[in-house]
């Protein structure tokens, strides 16, 4: 009986010590069974913007969506407009860079814009802006 419950026990708590251990983001989850990378994937639409130096909320009204693939390749729609790009995670999956070529008088530029995943789940997109500004964008899946 003895020999059980310490068993039991020690059962337990490596169990939370790993679930404890799972989290990866700022802002969670703390568990899950999906990958990075299929939580990551769908069509996505921006919810809101939180400014990093006074934490004020603004509410996204545009009905621009980002298409996120498994192959790395990302979709911007902005009404009638769609621009193609590129994806992928940087830093151990802690951020997200995404390439988005812009031509300015006939001159491709694609410079990667990385930003950190502070919550990533199957319906909820939370990324911080590394410029310093600590601005976070809120996106959720369609």
């Amino acid at each position: 009986m003895k020999t059980k419950t310490i068993l039991t026990l020690a059962t337990v708590v490596a169990a939370t010590t790993f679930l404890a251990s799972c989290g990866k983001y700022e802002d969670g989850p703390g568990f899950t069974l999906l990958t990075k990378k299929a939580r990551l994937t769908g069509e996505w639409d921006i919810k809101e913007y939180v400014d990093g130096s006074d934490g004020s909320v603004v509410a996204e009204t545009s009905s621009d969506t980002y298409l996120i693939e498994k192959d790395g390749t990302i979709t911007i729609k902005s009404g009638n407009v769609s621009t193609k790009g590129t994806w992928e995670f940087v830093s151990d999956k802690e951020q997200l860079s995404v390439t988005v070529p812009v031509v300015i008088f006939g001159v491709t530029y694609s410079e990667p814009e990385i930003s950190t995943i502070t919550r990533l789940t199957n319906k909820e997109l939370w990324i911080k802006d590394t410029d310093g500004s600590g601005d976070v964008t809120k996106l959720e899946k369609i």
